[in-house]
């Protein structure tokens, strides 16, 4: 079940990525090789967070959750500009926002492990 739930982030992520652009008159398959490249990023760091997340410790090594949070406000303002449903976006934003509330604004993005932890509805 967890490797289903990685399956959707990635191709829900990929597929918002391709409407942004396809908004902007660029075609899904031009796409397609920036979004491996991103991919193949991004899984390189899922080690280090593994080691962070086992260790309960979530340094800053790439950028801090409130660098984040406004990244994630530019690509929610985007799509809505472009006119592209912005709901996925804006639920990653949440995600990240009631992490910060909760104290991890300075910490690195796998601090968002201690969000995922809390029992559905809880905000403690």
């Amino acid at each position: 079940m967890a490797v289903l739930g990685l399956m959707w982030g990635i191709l829900n992520s990929f597929l918002q990525g391709a409407a942004v652009l396809g908004a902007a008159g660029v075609d899904a398959a031009r796409f397609a090789p920036l979004a491996k490249t991103g991919i193949t990023t991004v899984a390189e760091w899922v080690a280090g967070y593994a080691e962070q997340i086992d260790k309960g410790d979530y340094p800053a090594l790439d950028a801090t959750l409130n660098t984040h949070l406004a990244s994630m406000d530019h690509l929610v303002h985007e799509s809505e500009f472009l006119g592209v449903i912005a709901e996925f976006p804006k639920f990653l934003k949440a995600l990240a926002e009631r992490s910060v509330a909760d104290g991890h604004g300075a910490e690195g993005y796998a601090a968002v492990i201690e969000l995922f932890r809390k029992p559905s509805g809880t905000r403690e």
